[in-house]
């Protein structure tokens, strides 16, 4: 799947990884309600029903969020222990839960400098056809977002006195 930037392409060939971390990451709380808010929204002006967020995909969308802005990397895969894990392996560490037969997850980031707004975001992942297609599966009935700020950002940030990191997870499960 493709990644939605906000920035200069050129921008995501510099360095993944920092070995300090960032100065400060601040949690979005208060935006996050919004974020789901207008995805429903999109997904009601296409005849689709309403995500639900579960909290196990919040805590998955945090930690992905959390990492990519301590580390200053910014794709699927999720640092852990020095170490990539791919999308699969490390997602299903919160989803489905146990007990669940059959499950799907799949994933929309976003980052912008200095900041990323909810609008701009969901209009940026409805212009690119990976993430227009996550927004708008049927499959997905459950959400988890995240939003965090940095300050003082290390990585492909690092140009950056600040940067808007934005994650979604979704996901169905049956038992």
């Amino acid at each position: 799947m493709r990644v939605v930037r906000t920035f200069v392409p050129f921008v995501a060939a510099l360095v993944l990884a920092a070995p300090a971390g960032a100065t400060a990451i601040f949690q979005h709380d208060s935006s996050e309600p919004t974020l789901v808010h207008r995805i429903n929204h999109v997904r009601a002006n296409h005849g689709l029903s309403p995500l639900h967020v579960a909290t196990r995909l919040e805590q998955a969308a945090t930690r992905h969020s959390n990492s990519m802005a301590k580390v200053g990397y910014f794709r699927h895969e999720l640092r852990y222990k020095g170490r990539w894990k791919s999308f699969g392996a490390w997602i299903r560490w919160y989803w489905p839960g146990p007990g669940f037969t059959s499950w799907s997850a799949g994933e929309n980031l976003a980052w912008g400098a200095p900041g990323l707004g909810v609008r701009r975001t969901v209009s940026l992942w409805m212009h690119s056809p990976g993430h227009r297609a996550n927004l708008l599966s049927k499959q997905w009935n459950r959400i988890g977002v995240s939003i965090v700020r940095v300050t003082d950002p290390v990585g492909i940030y690092t140009t950056y006195a600040s940067a808007t990191i934005v994650t979604a997870d979704f996901g169905s499960r049956s038992r």
